[in-house]
């Protein structure tokens, strides 16, 4: 790093004020950095030094990373545009060579997400939290223990299916986040599966934390339809986790902001008391039915199907278990066009002042023969007549 100590006054202090700022500490992630005056004699043994601070500083969600290099990379655009390669051609080359590495970061890093183990930022706000200097204990503890056992259950319910209303979760060992880094800005927390974890145990459960994710995005979105698609997935003992979770922040006054995968998303007090009244609001009746008819619609990738009852009447649309997904790779069948006999787990889903909504799982098939009088048949969609 070079800086040309004759230039116009202002425009030296534009250049030490954003190189002093890119070496010191960081508030957002703690990372300590600071400058190092070298004799070039002795560069490589601080060559050695210096890998292990980026070692650390390589510890942070590589989501909140890309947001300090998107950053970054304004401000030095500025500063580029600003300088003139005749006037100064050091500051222009340096500042021109320091786009082109952020830049190049910056592509990278949606791999760097995807690559990434489970983890994700939570980040709170209002009444809980004093500023960017802390945030109360007992609130911290209990929204953090809440979040945890939301994806505990969540990954449980993967592996055994439908969780038992009390009782100890399964594989709630196996499932424990780590709290990693303390990240102020508001105030937040970097929750991460440990290292020791197996790859299968990772991905999993990667998978647990994403959906998790997904699902407080929609219990609090405005769109009603986001809302019922969350809770069609969820049996009472998620349900009532979430309750608990959404009680605490509403009651605390706190609002929410959550960073995990390609998601970046904030739950204002608007959004967490929509949440809170919505799930307190939510009767679900469960109830086993069986059905006759020829499957119009069958994806292996998104887990949904379309069935058209022989009965006649609206098309059925719903989710497929990983039981029968697996059992359809392994025997080898294709569903599509299919006439069969289902069994199906089917939901209605009711909320205060809104009509019920029913959804459906498929949790098992046979193939049975066409009936007679199929070909005649009209069968009535939300669109229209097929």
């Amino acid at each position: 790093m070079m800086i040309n100590l004759g230039k116009r006054p202002e425009k030296l202090i534009q250049d030490v004020r954003y190189w002093y700022g890119l070496f010191s500490h960081r508030r957002g992630d703690q990372v300590w950095k600071g400058m190092l005056q070298l004799a070039l004699h002795r560069m490589m043994k601080w060559r050695r030094q210096y890998w292990v601070m980026r070692t650390q500083e390589a510890m942070m969600l590589p989501q909140l990373e890309r947001q300090f290099l998107q950053a970054d990379l304004a401000q030095v655009q500025a500063l580029l545009a600003q300088c003139s390669p005749d006037e100064d051609p050091v500051e222009h080359f340096q500042y021109g060579q320091r786009v082109q590495m952020l830049q190049g970061k910056l592509v990278a890093m949606p791999a760097s997400i995807n690559a990434a183990p489970a983890g994700a930022a939570l980040f709170f706000g209002g009444r809980p939290v004093a500023g960017s200097y802390g945030i109360k204990a007992a609130f911290s503890g209990q929204a953090i223990e809440q979040f945890q056992e939301i994806v505990s259950q969540r990954f449980a319910a993967h592996e055994q299916g439908t969780l038992a209303a009390k009782g100890p979760v399964p594989f709630g060992d196996e499932t424990q986040l780590l709290v990693t880094d303390v990240v102020r800005g508001s105030f937040g927390f970097v929750l991460q599966v440990p290292a020791t974890n197996s790859n299968g145990d990772k991905a999993t459960l990667k998978a647990a934390v994403d959906e998790v994710a997904e699902t407080l995005f929609q219990m609090s979105a405005s769109d009603d339809t986001l809302f019922d698609q969350a809770a069609a997935l969820l049996d009472d003992r998620q349900l009532g986790t979430l309750q608990t979770f959404f009680k605490l922040l509403d009651d605390e006054g706190a609002s929410l902001r959550l960073v995990e995968g390609e998601r970046d998303f904030e739950l204002d007090r608007a959004a967490v008391s929509r949440a809170r009244v919505r799930i307190e609001g939510l009767s679900i009746v469960n109830r086993e039915q069986q059905l006759d008819g020829q499957f119009i619609g069958w994806s292996d990738y998104s887990g949904q199907f379309d069935l058209v009852p022989h009965e006649g009447g609206n098309v059925v649309r719903g989710v497929i278990t990983r039981e029968v997904l697996e059992r359809v790779e392994r025997e080898g069948i294709n569903p599509y066009k299919q006439h069969v006999k289902v069994s199906l787990k089917v939901r209605e889903i009711s909320v205060h002042n809104r009509s019920p909504k029913l959804a459906y799982t498929l949790t098992d098939f046979e193939v049975t023969g066409v009936p007679r009088d199929w070909p005649a048949q009209l069968v009535q969609t939300g669109d229209g007549v097929l």
